[in-house]
């Protein structure tokens, strides 16, 4: 495990690799040293001192959550927007695209867990891992915001427990620490439901777009057109985009690859087809395309994930 600070106004962290992605060059790909032995990657405590250096969307070969101790701004979670404050847990997960905009006075501090999301489930009881892969797949999926609040306190303490037990007894902690890594995945695996409910402050209720969400989760499985979804819905294809984009926080082919995505990985993990059946079955028009779209949501390729979820 490691622990970093930074310099004032810097984004820090322990970066393998920060430059522009190759799947999108106007994302940064930012991934941690994962050593594929321990959940826990890293505690990062991050102050952030004006005047702010612009973040640029990013994401991370891991799970990142967030915890703001100290300011205020604004957090992208893919195309949704929140405003954050003293309390606020942010989870993006691996893959996820993400920005930060600081406007807090006289410093913005965040502290942060780096999990390996694989080695934990690996780890993980048998009878928790259904409940953890939920969990996974929804911070890679959408990412999750848990608003300052009661619901969110238990999560708050353990979050902060874990910094409280690492800076009084350093890396000799590590059983601890790890023990406490797989009590907080637990804690918000529990709370996941009421974050997938929340809504960001600017969006609005999904009934406008709804019949075009159950038409996708009919008839994912093969080619789909913008038309088609607009169509469902009786609304004019430029129309449908900007409801949609403004409901669910990402555009209507994006949320359709999510979808099929999501519908591979139950695939994977629990068949035996090849990636070509499964590319196809999830209505994907090549293996390359599929491949394209799995490293860019989940981080790996198909059969590396696979493999790891094999556990």
């Amino acid at each position: 495990m490691s622990a970093a600070g930074t310099e004032p106004g810097r984004r820090g962290g322990i970066y393998v690799s920060d430059a522009a992605s190759n799947v999108d060059p106007n994302r940064e790909q930012r991934d941690y040293v994962l050593d594929g032995e321990s959940p826990l990657v890293g505690l990062i405590d991050n102050k952030w001192y004006p005047p702010y250096v612009e973040d640029r969307s990013h994401y991370h070969n891991c799970l990142e959550l967030g915890l703001c101790v100290a300011g205020n701004g604004r957090i992208e979670l893919g195309r949704r927007v929140w405003d954050f404050g003293p309390g606020a847990i942010v989870a993006a997960g691996r893959g996820f695209h993400h920005r930060q905009a600081n406007t807090g006075w006289p410093v913005t501090h965040w502290r942060y867990v780096l999990i390996d999301e694989d080695v934990l489930l690996r780890e993980a009881p048998d009878r928790h891992r259904p409940s953890l892969r939920r969990l996974f797949d929804a911070t890679r999926q959408v990412g999750l915001y848990f608003a300052p609040g009661e619901e969110s306190e238990e999560l708050r303490f353990v979050f902060q427990s874990l910094f409280d037990t690492y800076e009084r007894r350093g890396e000799i902690a590590r059983m601890e620490l790890e023990a406490m890594v797989f009590l907080l995945s637990c804690v918000m695996a529990r709370s996941l439901n009421s974050a997938m409910a929340g809504t960001a402050p600017d969006t609005p209720s999904r009934r406008p777009v709804e019949p075009a969400l159950r038409y996708v989760s009919e008839n994912y499985m093969r080619e789909l057109r913008v038309e088609e979804l607009a169509a469902s819905c009786a609304m004019s294809v430029s129309y449908f985009r900007k409801v949609f984009e403004r409901t669910m926080g990402m555009a209507p082919m994006e949320y359709v690859n999510r979808y099929r995505i999501n519908r591979s990985l139950n695939l994977l993990r629990s068949g035996n087809d090849t990636v070509l059946q499964v590319a196809v079955q999830t209505g994907f028009s090549s293996v390359a395309t599929f491949n394209r779209n799995f490293r860019r949501y989940v981080g790996d390729s198909p059969a590396q994930w696979r493999k790891s979820a094999h556990i």
